[in-house]
């Protein structure tokens, strides 16, 4: 009669070393993102990631779903200030009214600064619509869905969650389905994790990141939208895309790219570090 696994060996057996390999904040929800080094973590995530958004006239949230052109705007920060450039101007520094708003982003409403109307004007003549900047200041608050949480953690304008992490090798066996590099930027991850024994899609089992630091604890699978079929550059659509997302990477009957993650006990992330994950 075969022996029980030991406990110890089980749980090795189901952790597996990777690298953090990429790292992006997102200045502007939706708008291009920053690739950097590092980044500091806060209580809603990384310091600096999605606490403007632009809104419509109603306040409800503009994506790259209805306006692909979004992902022509550049921002970073300056210090504190956040710096817009639009394709062919000059940078804007942007400045902050004293009037608010309530703001929605998928269905939660946060009361949020608005940028000054020269913010405001600039954005919606690129656009070609009429749009807002909104800012998550210190008095605004937005909950992560308590499904997913103690029930008091906070989110800023993403989507859901504080962290979206994805699996380079993914995406690597993506680009190899369609003959061609495909841009990590479609999916707009916070955290792109690599390694050797890690397989594509192996992210979907993924329940734990631990790290020297602290740890992610991987909450929900990340469906997808329009975005990703879009090339960055000339934001086209690509019928290929969505067909090879539909044929090797549904779950449920929704395209799955990466997972959304709670940080604990985390202060700061950065390129080159280490990680166990743990299935």
């Amino acid at each position: 009669m075969s022996r029980p696994m030991p406990a110890f060996l089980i749980l090795l057996q189901g952790c597996l070393m990777a690298t953090i390999e990429r790292l992006f904040i997102y200045p502007i929800k939706s708008c291009a993102p920053v690739e950097v080094e590092h980044f500091e973590l806060d209580a809603l995530g990384p310091v600096g990631d999605r606490r403007y958004m632009l809104v419509n006239e109603q306040g409800k949230f503009l994506s790259q779903r209805q306006l692909p052109q979004m992902a022509r705007i550049q921002a970073h920060y300056q210090g504190e200030a956040l710096v817009i450039t639009l394709p062919g101007q000059a940078p804007m520094e942007v400045s902050l009214s004293e009037e608010r708003a309530d703001v929605e982003v998928w269905g939660d409403v946060v009361s949020a600064r608005l940028a000054a109307q020269a913010v405001h004007d600039r954005l919606s003549e690129f656009l070609g619509r009429a749009c807002r900047l909104a800012y998550m200041d210190e008095h605004s608050e937005r909950l992560v869905t308590a499904k997913y949480s103690s029930g008091d953690r906070q989110v800023g304008f993403a989507d859901g969650f504080p962290l979206l992490v994805v699996n380079q090798n993914s995406l690597d066996f993506l680009s190899e389905l369609l003959q061609r590099t495909v841009d990590m930027r479609r999916f707009r991850p916070n955290v792109v994790l690599s390694g050797e024994d890690i397989p594509h899609l192996d992210e979907y089992q993924w329940r734990t990141l631990n790290l020297s630091n602290g740890h992610l604890d991987v909450v929900k699978l990340c469906a997808r939208c329009v975005i990703p079929t879009r090339d960055m550059d000339s934001l086209e659509r690509q019928g290929d895309v969505l067909d090879a997302l539909k044929e090797h990477y549904r779950v449920d009957g929704k395209i799955i790219f990466g997972q959304n993650a709670i940080h604990q006990q985390l202060d700061s992330l950065a390129v080159g570090q280490s990680v166990d994950v743990v299935r």
